[in-house]
């Protein structure tokens, strides 16, 4: 064998060596592609049943949700009574405390009133006894 038949023969391994591998490559590739498609169609069928699912629960939450409106409008009226009842029981509390500082302060002006009368008759009963000493004397 001359060298161009052996250089010759040994291009002609490498481009089957070359082939071969080329060939495994795309085989694992197609593989590859094949899972990647099955994945896609299993979550195509995934996404379907999701949003058939997340429609029924939009559904649901629609009919609890106007559900809710309607009982909230029936509980206004109720919820305004107690805000009311809030407001009056305040007013009578206030009323209590003003009621309450009214009597000590017309308590304390009464005592107030009754020391200063009680000093007076005190200071006249002295005067009276002082004048009485002196017209017996």
């Amino acid at each position: 064998m001359t060298v161009g038949q052996l250089a010759g023969l040994i291009a002609a391994l490498a481009l089957v060596v070359l082939v071969i591998f080329i060939a495994w490559f795309l085989v694992k590739v197609a593989g590859a592609i094949r899972d990647a498609i099955t994945s896609v169609e299993q979550l195509t069928k995934d996404v379907d049943t999701l949003s058939g699912e997340l429609n029924e629960i939009l559904k649901n939450s629609n009919s609890l949700l106007e559900d809710i409106n309607k009982k909230a409008v029936q509980v206004d009226p109720a919820v305004q009574a107690i805000a009311d009842l809030g407001q009056s029981v305040s007013d009578v509390n206030q009323a209590s405390r003003s009621l309450v500082e009214n009597l000590a302060s017309r308590r304390e002006k009464r005592r107030n009133s009754f020391m200063k009368s009680a000093a007076q008759a005190a200071a006249m009963g002295v005067v009276s006894r002082v004048f009485k000493r002196k017209k017996n004397q």
